[in-house]
């Protein structure tokens, strides 16, 4: 059995014709689907905030009482949010200031 070999005129053709199928494969595919948005994780931060409670002496004693913060925040830079924590009857709300678009945020003290 011979292996067929195509003319020079197919290859020609074929050679023709690649950059139509190019182009027509990049209008089909559009424009690209854009990221969805970054989130803060929300027990990531109630982790951060125990943490910079329980490193300072005048908050140390609420590093142990519950803390609940917002869950799948989108990140804004500038944006302040409020975690809360519940001291007994007491509920004490804590600042965290988004400073960039990575998410990265500053806790605030207590009041």
């Amino acid at each position: 059995m011979s292996a067929r070999v195509p003319s020079r005129a197919r290859l020609a053709a074929a050679a023709a014709l690649a950059p139509l199928l190019v182009s027509c494969s990049v209008l089909v595919t559009g424009t690209p689907t854009p990221a969805p948005p970054r989130t803060i994780d929300g027990a990531q931060l109630e982790h951060d905030v125990r943490e910079v409670l329980a490193a300072n002496p005048s908050t140390e004693a609420l590093a142990s009482a519950p803390v609940q913060c917002p869950q799948q925040v989108v990140v804004y830079p500038q944006l302040v949010l409020f975690c809360q924590v519940v001291q007994g009857n007491v509920i004490r709300s804590i600042p965290v200031t988004v400073l960039d678009r990575d998410g990265n945020y500053q806790v605030g003290k207590p009041f």
